[in-house]
């Protein structure tokens, strides 16, 4: 019995202990002063329109980097909400390193498409319905949707299915198809909205493209470019002015 006892007491004893090298050696840590930083920023082209060295100029002062202020007064959370404040990260976070580094990830948002409201103000959208304001330090290429869109500029991010940007999921929809399809994507300039359809404007083509709604967008696109590649480099298709893509299996032309 007295055997049992004593065991019991060396086991607390020995829990207490290490609960006390616990709490000290992180208090040793939290105090120890924070020695660099390390951002990094995931973008998809190689100039993007968030400006890295800027971006990291802010997190140093943030954090206090000059005086080497200790790992405890790093606030995460602070940071992450600076850093996706700016409407061009879609998500960030951080995390201490090795040599006490902090170390920051950030990723910014890749739009697929550009749309122009009636006053000629424009949005960037992600293949996720972000609506994204333009920025004038960077100009993506990407396809263009202008005519019937009456959507405000925002300042921030919006969502694209809210009901005052009514037309610009279905610009998407049809943006991403281009996308999708390289061939089309280096024939198709612009998306014309025009009421409550579309049409497509090609490259050295006068002719007029009708798409019509999004419904078989895919189908429509493969009968368009199978029509492109049979014609292309010839003046079979200059004598028509529309080419509907609206009727099933067919395109109608008209001259």
């Amino acid at each position: 019995m007295v055997k049992k006892i004593l065991s019991i007491i060396l086991w607390v004893i020995t829990a207490g202990a290490i609960v006390v090298l616990f709490v000290m050696g992180r208090k040793t840590y939290l105090d120890t002063p924070l020695q660099g930083i390390v951002f990094s920023l995931e973008q998809s082209s190689k100039r993007g329109c968030v400006e890295r060295d800027t971006m990291l100029s802010h997190i140093e002062k943030r954090c206090d980097l000059e005086h080497q202020a200790k790992i405890s007064s790093i606030d995460m959370m602070g940071l992450k909400q600076m850093l996706t404040k700016n409407p061009w990260i879609e998500q960030a976070g951080g995390y201490i390193g090795l040599n006490d580094t902090l170390v920051i990830k950030a990723k910014e948002h890749k739009p697929v498409v550009r749309i122009f409201n009636k006053q000629g103000r424009s949005v960037f959208v992600t293949e996720h319905g972000t609506i994204i304001p333009f920025s004038p330090k960077h100009t993506p290429r990407l396809i263009i949707a202008n005519g019937d869109f009456n959507f405000p500029t925002p300042r921030d991010n919006a969502d694209m299915n809210d009901s005052i940007y009514a037309g610009v999921p279905e610009a998407l929809h049809i943006a991403q198809a281009i996308n999708n399809n390289p061939f089309l994507m280096g024939n198709i300039g612009q998306i014309c909205k025009t009421g409550d359809e579309y049409e497509l404007v090609v490259n050295n083509l006068s002719a007029r493209v009708i798409f019509g709604d999004t419904c078989a967008t895919n189908d429509k696109m493969q009968r368009l470019r199978t029509l492109l590649e049979k014609y292309s480099g010839t003046s079979e298709l200059e004598p028509y002015k529309t080419l509907n893509l609206k009727y099933k299996n067919q395109i109608v032309c008209t001259k």
